[in-house]
């Protein structure tokens, strides 16, 4: 199995981080501008997937209790980038939401409308 090996942030009681091909994000993002921390760490997960030629990835968010606006906009943005890879380039997001934090449901369902090609989700 390929391992992203991307670093770990941690910034204001959220963390990002990778295991295998599993992007874990936790804690509360209500930071004013969380692009900030999450667009680089995005960016770097992004350049491995592409680099290591990997064809599905999952974004556990089940332990992200809050996700403001600017936040799901980061997530907006790399969802989007996968219409502009080559074919041999695309991979698949599936997120894996918890059913106790009810918002992830409609905001995911919202962002898996944007790209249903590429994207999933997963309910827990």
């Amino acid at each position: 199995m390929a391992d992203l090996n991307v670093a770990m942030v941690s910034e204001g009681g959220v963390e990002l981080k990778t295991a295998g091909t599993t992007i874990f994000i936790s804690g509360c993002i209500n930071h004013p501008k969380p692009g900030n921390f999450m667009e680089p760490f995005i960016e770097s997960v992004h350049s491995a997937i592409i680099e290591k030629g990997i064809k599905e990835i999952i974004v556990d968010i089940t332990d992200l209790r809050f996700l403001n606006s600017a936040g799901i906009r980061e997530l907006v943005d790399w969802v989007m980038k996968l219409n502009s890879l080559p074919e041999d380039k695309i991979y698949k997001i599936k997120f894996l939401c918890s059913s106790e934090h009810k918002w992830q449901e409609s905001s995911m369902s919202t962002l898996i409308y944007l790209n249903p090609d590429h994207t999933s989700k997963e309910t827990v």
